[in-house]
C-alpha cells in the first residue's frame, strides 16, 4: 500500500511544487535541476513507452487467442504489422529511400488519407443534421456557414462584394471570441486536474479505475 499510493503521491507532489516553482523562480540552480529532470523525463518517458508496448502486444494476443471475439482478426494483423515494422526499421532504418519508409508512404498514409475521406462525409452528414433551422442559434450557424462556404469559392465574390468582408469579419472576431473562451476553459480545467493529481485529491490514478 505504501509504495502503490504513498510513494507515487509523494513524488507527484514534489515533481509539481518543483515545476511550479521553476517558472516563478529562474534561478541558475532551478535551471541546472529542471535540466536533470528533463534528462530523467526522457529515460523515463522512454521506460513507459516500452511498458505501453508490452501491454498493448498482451491485450492484442488476449483479444486473438480468444475465439469468441469477432475481431480477433484484426487483433492478428495489428501485432504482425507491428512485429514487422519493429524488424524492418532496425534492419533497414527509417531514412529516406529505406524499405520501412517505402512500407509506410505505400500503405499508412494512404490509409489516414482513407480514414479523413471518410470523415469528411460523417462531418458533412452531421453538419447537414445541425443545420436544420430549428431556433436562432440554428439559424445563426447556418447563415455562417453559408457565408463561408461563398466566400471559398469565386461565385461568393461575384453575388455580392460583401461576402469576402462578412467572411473575414465572422473569422476574426465570433470565431476567435469562441476559440479564445475554449482555450480559457480548457486552461482552467488543465489548472484544476494539475491541482486534484498534485494535492492527492484524486486518488484514482494511483489505484487504478474508480480508486480500489
Amino acid at each position: 500500500m505504501f509504495f502503490k499510493k504513498t510513494v507515487p503521491f509523494i513524488l507527484t507532489l514534489s515533481v509539481g511544487i518543483f515545476s511550479f516553482l521553476y517558472y516563478f523562480m529562474p534561478h541558475a540552480f532551478m535551471q541546472d535541476m529542471w535540466d536533470k529532470a528533463s534528462d530523467w523525463a526522457i529515460i523515463i518517458g522512454g521506460g513507459a513507452m516500452f511498458v505501453g508496448v508490452i501491454s498493448m502486444v498482451r491485450a492484442y494476443y488476449k483479444r486473438a487467442t480468444n475465439k469468441l471475439d469477432p475481431n480477433r482478426y484484426y487483433a492478428v494483423i495489428t501485432i504482425l504489422c507491428f512485429f514487422v515494422m519493429t524488424v524492418v526499421g532496425l534492419v533497414t532504418g527509417i531514412k529516406p529511400g529505406s524499405l520501412f519508409n517505402d512500407i509506410f508512404v505505400g500503405i499508412m498514409i494512404p490509409c489516414e488519407a482513407t480514414m479523413f475521406s471518410l470523415l469528411a462525409f460523417y462531418i458533412a452528414s452531421a453538419a447537414f443534421r445541425s443545420f436544420r433551422l430549428k431556433s436562432f442559434s440554428a439559424g445563426l450557424l447556418l447563415f455562417s456557414a453559408i457565408i463561408l462556404m461563398l466566400a471559398q469559392i469565386p461565385t461568393g465574390e461575384n453575388i455580392s462584394p460583401a461576402i469576402p468582408w462578412l467572411k473575414g469579419w465572422l473569422l476574426d472576431y465570433p470565431n476567435v471570441a469562441a476559440q479564445r473562451a475554449i482555450l480559457i476553459g480548457i486552461a482552467i480545467g488543465q489548472v484544476a486536474t494539475a491541482l486534484k493529481i498534485i494535492l492527492g485529491i484524486d486518488k484514482s490514478i494511483y489505484a487504478g479505475v474508480g480508486g480500489k
